[in-house]
């Protein structure tokens, strides 16, 4: 042993030091393989049941990079017209329901706020389009609220800035291979359920 861990520690106390030097590498190993062990995160601690669930999809994201552009009103993602309604509705299609997953053993299902938001800006481009209703209001007070939650303090110089933003495409796999995963054949209850559950039923995305 080192002099100075000699001088530090006494002999009949070396193998309480090497045993607490080897349960401390343990300890490390099995933190790094917990936190690095690909983006899903271990949830089976919960029940989801009652309030006994995570405050987020039990993912870790990655960090990418989007350009934020000045588009005008003919270009992807306008107002109005067939292309826009094609383009709104794709940013929330899913094999099963808008934006919803099912988790835990009882597989209780949750909506994804990203896709709340997501169906708001679509509610308030139809609102701007039909007229106004309470719908929309919702929606435009629910989206001033997602905006002061994530605050993104980018500093905008140009016309096109970039962002440093979670990689939004992990999300969309998580919630395409959740539903996938969902029973085959629902009853008709069930389906009437998930109706009332989904905000989109009945909606024109126009």
């Amino acid at each position: 042993m080192n002099p100075k861990l000699q001088y530090l520690f006494p002999k009949s106390f070396q193998p309480i030091v090497w045993v607490l030097l080897l349960v401390s590498c343990v300890f490390n190993l099995l933190s790094v393989k917990h936190f690095t062990h690909g983006p899903i995160l271990d949830d089976s601690w919960y029940s989801y049941a009652g309030d006994d669930y995570p405050s987020e999809l039990p993912i870790r994201l990655d960090a990418v990079k989007m350009d934020f552009e000045d588009v005008s009103g003919d270009s992807w993602y306008s107002q109005t017209g067939f292309d826009a309604w094609l383009q709104w509705h794709a940013l929330d299609h899913f094999p099963r329901a808008h934006g919803f997953v099912e988790l835990g053993r009882d597989r209780r299902q949750f909506g994804i706020s990203m896709f709340h938001q997501i169906h708001c800006l679509s509610m308030i481009r139809e609102s701007l389009i039909n007229g106004i209703n309470d719908h929309a209001a919702h929606c435009l007070n629910f989206m001033r609220q997602a905006v002061l939650c994530n605050a993104d303090t980018t500093l905008e110089a140009i016309t096109e800035t970039t962002h440093t933003c979670k990689d939004w495409t992990q999300v969309y796999d998580f919630i395409a291979e959740n539903q996938n995963n969902w029973p085959k054949k629902a009853s008709k209850s069930q389906a009437h359920n998930d109706t009332e559950a989904d905000p989109h039923a009945g909606h024109d995305l126009r």
